[in-house]
């Protein structure tokens, strides 16, 4: 999972986000969950709104049609980070939607939906905060755990099934082609090969499962980098803590 900035929607899009929710507002409480169905699968919402908000969606996503919350390229659906059915009014709230795959959207997370006992959800949103403050990412292994004494990260773990089926072994085998990938680069910039650089940079950041690159980043400068990289190539630390190559990143 990686941090996600949401940008403003264009005034046209925002507008008609509006006038729905406003729609559903004056809905009678009673009607709502059915109403919100039937405005949802709407023809002319499917082609006017659904459409525009998910290529807004795919744009600011981490990589190509990468899911926001287990970071597969098949993202297909534009999923309520707080289901409709728990909050209708929350249906055409730009910030409550996100880009996910028909797995997580569908077999894992659904309708499922926890308070964190304030006024937020327990599961992480990637366009609020930092995911990398409730997981960890274990780069050999391709497996997350939750940082200590964060119920977000466990329940974000379960929710999402970011440690399920194939997820972790395709995680690990990201981890050997970004430390491949790094080398390219170093040496495409030792040659003045500048377009090569930029094709690496593109690489590492649109690939499948991208939140292993930028989990690499975030602990090549955390206290622990030297023992997380102790078995690695000696410059691979040194390349993911490189101030040109991590600009590039805008880490």
């Amino acid at each position: 999972m990686i941090r996600i900035v949401r940008p403003r929607l264009p005034t046209e899009l925002e507008a008609s986000l509006l006038a729905l929710s406003q729609e559903m507002a004056g809905t009678p409480v009673p009607e709502r969950d059915k109403h919100t169905d039937r405005m949802w699968e709407r023809k002319t919402v499917r082609r006017d709104v659904y459409r525009p908000v998910r290529e807004a969606l795919e744009d600011m996503a981490s990589g190509i049609d990468c899911c926001m919350y287990c970071g597969n390229h098949m993202a297909d659906t534009v999923d309520h980070f707080v289901p409709k059915s728990r909050c209708a009014l929350r249906t055409f709230y730009w910030p409550n939607l996100l880009l996910a795959c028909s797995t997580c959207n569908t077999r894992f997370k659904g309708n499922k939906h926890r308070s964190d006992g304030l006024v937020g959800s327990l599961l992480i949103d990637p366009t609020r905060e930092d995911p990398f403050e409730h997981l960890d990412l274990g780069l050999a292994s391709g497996v997350y755990r939750a940082v200590e004494r964060s119920a977000k990260g466990k329940w974000t773990i379960e929710i999402c099934g970011l440690n399920e089926g194939k997820r972790p072994r395709v995680r690990a085998e990201a981890w050997g082609n970004l430390a491949d990938d790094l080398q390219g680069w170093a040496h495409a910039r030792a040659a003045g090969d500048v377009k090569n650089m930029r094709r690496k940079i593109y690489r590492m950041r649109t690939q499948p499962f991208a939140d292993v690159c930028y989990a690499a980043l975030h602990k090549a400068v955390s206290e622990e980098a030297s023992r997380v990289f102790a078995a690695e190539e000696p410059d691979v630390l040194a390349l993911l803590r490189d101030d040109e190559l991590r600009a590039a990143f805008h880490m």
